[in-house]
């Protein structure tokens, strides 16, 4: 079976308690409740098989994690903090949460006004910021030993932005980024990155990413 990584940017009460909660499931402490790969059933060829099965997914087991997020921190003291789960789960999987730390996230202010970034990349341009998480992307990919990757956005909703010119084509939006034009949104500079490198991105939240 293939080792799967997840990538999230934005590593909060999301990301946090999907870390925890696999970890509770491969350790035993917590069944998949609420997983429709893991507990639901699909007829193929007339045989009822688990999706995960059916679908030949990766096993919760050969999942690794990691992420930005403009906080420095592990998803254990996130999930502490977040308190999505009871803090009694959370001390279970002490060891598994804390080793799954964040990396600087690409941040913009102007689309997220009620969060300030302490932990952020900084660059010359918005290309130079993607090339950033391009490099972060493979790192993690080598150091993990990956078959594969995705990435799932599960960072705060950004301000409404209509479509431009910009948006229209890639030869538009790849010069645009090089001139650090207004209307990119870090979450744009995340999927680029990510679609640039083959990857799946999964527009968490009603973003104008894709």
């Amino acid at each position: 079976m293939s080792k799967l990584g997840v990538l999230m940017p934005g590593m909060g009460a999301i990301s946090s308690t999907m870390v925890a909660g696999v970890a509770a499931v491969n350790k035993g402490i917590s069944p998949a409740t609420g997983s429709f790969t893991q507990m639901d059933y699909l007829t193929v060829k007339g045989q009822k098989k688990l999706v995960k099965d059916a679908l030949n997914l990766a096993s919760f087991k050969d999942i690794v994690f990691g992420g930005w997020d403009v906080d420095d921190i592990s998803m254990y003291q996130r999930a502490l903090e977040s308190k999505v789960l009871e803090n009694s789960l959370v001390e279970q999987v002490k060891a598994e949460t804390e080793a799954v730390r964040t990396m600087p996230a690409v941040f913009d202010k102007n689309f997220v006004k009620k969060l300030d970034g302490n932990f952020v990349k900084k660059g010359k341009n918005w290309m130079d910021l993607a090339e950033q998480v391009m490099k972060d992307i493979e790192n993690f990919k080598t150091t993990n030993k990956l078959d594969k990757v995705v990435m799932i956005w599960n960072g705060s909703t950004e301000i409404y932005l209509e479509e431009g010119k910009i948006h229209q084509d890639l030869k538009s939006f790849e010069a645009a980024m090089k001139n650090n034009e207004s209307g990119i949104a870090p979450s744009m500079i995340y999927a680029y990155a990510a679609l640039k490198m083959g990857i799946p991105y999964v527009n968490g939240a009603p973003n104008l990413s894709v």
